[in-house]
């Protein structure tokens, strides 16, 4: 008597007896639904404690420790980068900002800033006593190149920073 076992040790074969073995198929789907169950696990438990540190971040000039959410004066910041050089020959990144004090009344000096993001020693553009509204473009972007504009309100009566904003962006091409 003959027949064929694929894919079955030999130990499993006793004189023509076919002891059974779980299907390969089998083994590697429980192992899959287990490493999907184990990577949603890890994921929830990652997202978990960086919601709240994200809150922390956006709190202005001092982190929330619980209690009262600290104001932060910048009430808006968006930046929208232009990769096509067109007329002017030059990529472009323009900025809109608005503050607001905390407290009514409040003096305060508004300070924005272009730079590159790896390098910021390379300042694109600085505009130190800017008014608490405005609307700006820079000239002169590298494509592909990420800048940081970050806004600065800082009270004039104590010269302590009142709080900060950044944001990030780059001029990059649409491909053809």
């Amino acid at each position: 008597m003959s027949f064929t076992v694929l894919a079955t040790p030999a130990r499993h074969i006793q004189q023509g007896v076919f002891v059974s073995m779980p299907h390969t198929a089998t083994i590697t789907r429980s192992r899959r639904v287990f490493s999907a169950a184990l990577l949603g696990t890890a994921l929830l438990a990652a997202a978990l404690p960086a919601t709240s540190f994200a809150k922390e971040i956006v709190s202005g000039g001092v982190a929330a420790t619980g209690g009262a959410v600290a104001c932060s004066p910048i009430s808006s910041l968006t930046v929208k980068a232009d990769p096509k050089v067109g007329e002017t020959g030059l990529a472009s990144v323009a900025v809109t900002y608005g503050v607001k004090p905390c407290t009514n009344g409040q003096a305060v000096t508004t300070n924005v800033i272009v730079a590159e993001y790896l390098n910021p020693s390379v300042v694109l553009y600085d505009w130190q006593n800017a008014p608490t509204t405005g609307k700006f473009t820079a000239f002169g972007v590298r494509v592909r190149v990420t800048y940081k504009v970050t806004v600065t309100v800082v009270d004039t009566a104590t010269g302590a920073i009142a709080g900060t904003q950044s944001a990030f962006v780059a001029a990059i091409p649409k491909p053809v």
